[in-house]
């Protein structure tokens, strides 16, 4: 547990260790304390509470459930039935792996309680822990399903804890829905790779925090040279892409090696990985909505990214598997084969306020202008690698800016669709949106603002729509109104 702690938490030790050697060269004395034992005295209480984890927590798996008990001076004990867990995830990192254990993530279904972490599991037990859920889930009880996919499952024809036999999905068998290709690790390539353009600003970061290290700065000067502006600008970007193409694909590809979805009965199961092997099993009854993603080239080229979202604790919604890259017509058929309530919202393209897009194009036309006038009077290099930078800027905030929403209160859907070039697109139930906030600006009879939409993913995620007037606002209580009335006229029946 020592090692996977240190492996995994790398990113704040590293930080650490360089702000104690950095304070310990200016000011070795703070508060007539040094600032070695006030760091060793950090560091060993950190040690020593790892030391009171591992040796006070205990756990126990059987066929009933899992119990699970930790804590030194207030001990806290978990008892679960397997009928309170929804969905059970083992994830193990590159320390992991080395060390043969798991990470096991145990989701709670009741709203009261918290999901249930076990770290440095062997990986015999997570294996346990994964059968004698999977068993349970064979069991004939029923399970409770979701009203929005209840109700149009039904519609449709299907049985809640069956497959439909004619989508060459039969109930009962380990089917292969998805396997990973070498072109989807391309595909995921600008994804990974886009990150990969803030090196230049690493550089002026660690001229600015060397000062306070040990050692000097030495970083790369660039070359001078007399090609125009947009010239040296579109230079810096062709070499830039073809290395951070490369870089993304080598990240996506140890990322996501031998990286599968199965269809166990009615339980979706996602394995794969190569430095981080994943382990995640959710049932069909449990989803509570999807969210398809594409980068450039996936848009390009007519590929997509599916996350298929589950209830968890907490009323919040958890993505459990994922598609990471596949062909979209091939999504949208699995989305109405699997999730028919959200079959219609996902294949639907919403279109964008016209008064949106003509703002945006105003302000990237004025900002760029004013910023090549500006930037004509530095050395033409950095004054293209500059232009690069605010035309990539101005790109992701027009991007993120430009958005439309749908509600659909017959369906009790809300469909939310974000990007031209990255696109964002969440189709979930309306009892997910937990808030709205509606921000107007009127002067002369003119009325313009936002509208805030929360609604909960893995985490709590604001969705800003571009909106006239509170037409929106008042659509969205009109239409979740409408659905709870609904839902509570059904639930009496």
């Amino acid at each position: 547990m020592f090692a996977v702690r240190a492996a995994e938490h790398v990113t704040g030790i590293v930080p650490a260790l360089i702000v104690w050697l950095s304070i310990r060269v200016k000011w070795p004395v703070v508060l007539g304390l040094p600032v070695d034992a006030i760091f060793a005295l950090v560091g060993g209480v950190i040690v020593l509470s790892l030391i009171v984890d591992w040796w006070m927590t205990r756990f126990s798996v059987g066929p009933d459930g899992v119990t699970f008990a930790t804590g030194l001076v207030f001990r806290r004990s978990t008892s679960l039935a397997w009928s309170e867990v929804a969905s059970v995830q083992t994830s193990r990192s590159a320390a992991g792996r080395a060390l043969g254990c798991s990470r096991v993530l145990i989701g709670i279904g009741a709203q009261s309680k918290a999901n249930l972490v076990i770290e440095a599991v062997p990986e015999a037990v997570a294996t346990e822990i994964e059968d004698l859920f999977e068993a349970y889930r064979a069991r004939p009880a029923s399970r409770p399903q979701h009203p929005a996919v209840a109700s149009a499952t039904e519609s449709a024809g299907h049985r809640p804890d069956a497959v439909d036999r004619e989508e060459g999905h039969p109930a009962g068998e380990d089917d292969l829905i998805y396997r990973i290709r070498p072109r989807d690790y391309f595909m995921l390539s600008v994804t990974y790779g886009q990150f990969l353009l803030v090196v230049p600003f690493l550089f002026g970061l660690y001229e600015n925090v060397a000062t306070l290290l040990p050692w000097a700065a030495a970083t790369p000067d660039l070359p001078d040279g007399t090609a125009a502006l947009w010239v040296l600008a579109g230079t810096v970007l062709v070499l830039a892409v073809p290395v951070a193409i490369g870089f993304g694909t080598t990240v996506a590809w140890l990322r996501y090696r031998s990286f599968e979805v199965r269809l166990r009965g009615s339980v979706f199961a996602m394995t794969g990985g190569l430095v981080s092997a994943e382990s995640r099993q959710v049932s069909r009854s449990q989803v509570a909505g999807i969210k398809i993603q594409q980068n450039p080239l996936m848009r390009a080229t007519g590929h997509a990214r599916l996350n298929v979202v589950a209830r968890q604790s907490g009323e919040r919604i958890g993505a459990n598997v994922v598609f990471p890259a596949a062909r979209l017509a091939f999504l949208r058929n699995e989305i109405r084969s699997h999730f028919p309530a959200y079959a219609a919202a996902a294949d639907e393209s919403h279109p964008v306020r016209r008064s949106v897009t003509w703002g945006l194009l105003t302000v990237n036309a004025v900002v760029l202008t004013a910023a090549g006038v500006a930037a004509s009077s530095l050395r033409p290099v950095t004054a293209g690698a500059l232009m690069v930078v605010l035309a990539l800027v101005l790109l992701i905030a027009s991007n993120y800016c430009w958005v439309a929403v749908r509600l659909d209160p017959d369906g009790a859907v809300l469909s939310f669709r974000r990007g031209f070039l990255w696109v964002t697109h969440y189709v979930v139930p309306l009892d997910s949106v937990y808030f709205v906030h509606s921000h107007q600006i009127a002067a002369h009879r003119v009325s313009i603002g936002a509208v805030c939409l929360g609604i909960y993913d893995s985490r709590a995620v604001r969705l800003w729509v571009p909106a006239h007037g509170t037409a929106l606002t008042d659509q969205f209580i009109e239409s979740t109104t409408s659905a709870a009335m609904l839902r509570g006229k059904e639930k009496m029946a």
